[in-house]
């Protein structure tokens, strides 16, 4: 092999980046404006929701309730005290709140005489997710509220309380697992469509009957076009760890050189992944659209970016284990998070070498030097 006719594939496409705007914007831009998007757009928790009461009863427990209730400001955003359930109906309506409890009459007086008491909650179910959590978090200080008027009259300490740690995530912020999860996606994505716009590029503009007739052969032309393609993601990886490091904050805990060469190797699984969709596809409009597809689709909903893996049917697992994202997704969880050692994660970097392995023997026997 040549590495001097390699080297001029990588010159030849970094000066054509930079004559090429619409190019630039492809392979800087939009995986930036992907993280950011992601990042910010994915998240899942629900706090600081803004809520009404109608309070019919108008005593001191009513108002202890209220007040619960509107000091977990990291849950709840108390809007005040409405008329009825009318305006509940209205405000919930207008968007304004996303629920509203409602405490009835002689509150108060029925618990104070030991009978049971219903409070209502109108809850706007358009996001029936958000709709469960606004209904857990006030069952949640309800139950709290009960259990403490229960010490109090019995004047008996609970005998069994849970004392709840939590591991790795100690703050259970979504945006951590989100903005995390997304650098995976990019960095599957990005490369993937850097590399088969390559390849589709000489297709349209007739070039690639050049490296036809030429001495070049196609192991030197590929990888010429490989290590281009991830010489440009790194440049993307790095600024998306620190975009994931200081703008969103997430704590990194593992071995900063291991994760690095993991996160190369897996720029050059997603490098060769390209190569071979652009074996498959002549134009610069289908390699973009057919690397999206195959690479962002699958990376979210197979990796465990979104829900775990182990929740998902045996077909789910299957098809989890033949996508590289979800080995990249281990290491680079155990490497923000948990900090676990290179030991346990060698056999994730044995599945992404493998994958490599797998990708780029494949172009190499489909992509053809001269046409039939």
């Amino acid at each position: 092999m040549n590495l001097q006719k390699v080297k001029t594939i990588i010159v030849k496409e970094f000066k054509e980046m930079l004559k090429d705007r619409i190019g630039a914007i492809v392979t800087f831009v939009v995986p930036i404006t992907m993280m950011l998007i992601f990042g910010y757009g994915m998240r899942l928790d629900v706090d600081k929701i803004p809520f009404v009461v109608v309070d019919y009863d108008q005593s001191r427990l009513s108002r202890d309730l209220i007040y619960k209730l509107s000091a977990a400001k990291e849950y709840f955003h108390f809007l005040g005290e409405v008329n009825s359930e009318k305006q509940i109906d209205k405000l919930i309506l207008d968007n304004k709140v996303r629920f509203g409890l409602v405490i009835p009459p002689d509150f108060e007086k029925d618990i104070k005489s030991g009978k049971n008491k219903k409070v209502f909650i109108i809850v706007d179910g358009t996001f029936p997710y958000r709709g469960e959590m606004a209904k857990s978090y006030v069952t949640a200080v309800i139950n709290q509220m009960n259990l403490n008027r229960l010490t109090e009259a019995t004047n008996v300490s609970l005998p069994v309380r849970l004392n709840t740690r939590y591991w790795f995530n100690e703050n259970l912020k979504q945006e951590y697992l989100m903005a995390s999860g997304t650098m995976a996606v990019v960095l599957f994505m990005s490369p993937a469509v850097i590399a088969s716009l390559l390849i589709a590029k000489e297709k349209e503009r007739g070039s690639i009957y050049n490296i036809y007739t030429s001495s070049i052969t196609k192991t030197e032309f590929l990888l010429g076009k490989q290590i281009y393609t991830v010489m440009v993601s790194f440049i993307n990886f790095l600024i998306i760890f620190l975009v994931t490091l200081y703008l969103f904050k997430v704590p990194f805990k593992g071995n900063l050189p291991f994760f690095i060469l993991s996160s190369v190797l897996f720029i050059f699984v997603a490098a060769s992944f390209g190569l071979l969709l652009s074996t498959f596809l002549s134009t610069q409009v289908s390699a973009f659209v057919g690397s999206i597809i195959l690479t962002i689709v699958p990376s979210i909903l197979y990796s465990g970016y979104m829900t775990p893996i182990s929740a998902m049917n045996k077909n789910g697992l299957l098809v989890a284990h033949l996508i590289p994202t979800y080995y990249y997704m281990k290491i680079l969880k155990s490497c923000f998070f948990k900090d676990a050692g290179i030991l346990p994660l060698i056999p994730h970097v044995a599945a992404l070498i493998g994958f490599y392995v797998l990708f780029f023997t494949l172009n190499i026997k489909l992509f053809r030097k001269r046409e039939k």
